[in-house]
């Protein structure tokens, strides 16, 4: 009896510890739209530079305004440095290195808040973070997704910025990709 106990224990501890990857979904109430995010970002460092100093996260998200849906991929800079900031009004654009190819993204010209986006993607980021939104198509949510070598590189007329991953988000890019087909 006493292991049946300690098996149903085991069991339902298990199913509360279980990582959900599937994406989140929030009603930003400044803009009326429904914002789709990844559960977790995929997490990159700049190549030759200490981790905890030059890093951003990579969110997939899906701006959805009266059933009008755009997707974007927003990188969220922590603490970007001046070779990153040549010109305030522009972001750099965004390479993704997925196996052979190479995806080159221009960044949007629009601000996040005239795309649907006033609440900040993350929470935790500082002050002093940027966000730049890149558009992306469901191809490119799925090349993405469903390569397991990637590497990144922002790119400005001062510099060009190599990162590596530190932390894969394929399986929830995999998730957010699926919501949308």
């Amino acid at each position: 009896m006493r292991s049946i106990l300690f098996l149903a224990v085991l069991a339902l501890t298990a199913c509360t510890t279980t990582k959900s990857v599937a994406p989140r979904e929030y009603l930003d109430e400044q803009t009326a739209a429904t914002i789709t995010v990844v559960a977790e970002p995929w997490i990159f460092t700049r190549k030759n530079s200490p981790p905890q100093l030059d890093f951003f996260n990579l969110y997939a998200i899906d701006v959805n305004r009266m059933g009008d849906h755009r997707k974007y991929f927003a990188v969220v800079h922590y603490w970007p440095g001046d070779d990153l900031l040549d010109n305030e009004s522009r972001a750099p654009t965004l390479v993704l290195g997925v196996g052979t190819q190479e995806l080159k993204l221009p960044p949007v010209e629009q601000s996040a808040r005239e795309l649907g986006i006033a609440q900040p993607l993350d929470k935790s980021a500082p002050s002093s973070s940027r966000t730049w939104l890149y558009p992306v198509d469901q191809q490119v949510l799925q090349t993405v997704s469903q390569s397991r070598d990637i590497s990144a590189a922002l790119i400005t007329t001062k510099v060009d910025a190599r990162y590596a991953v530190w932390r894969d988000g394929s399986t929830e890019l995999s998730e957010f990709a699926a919501a949308f087909q």
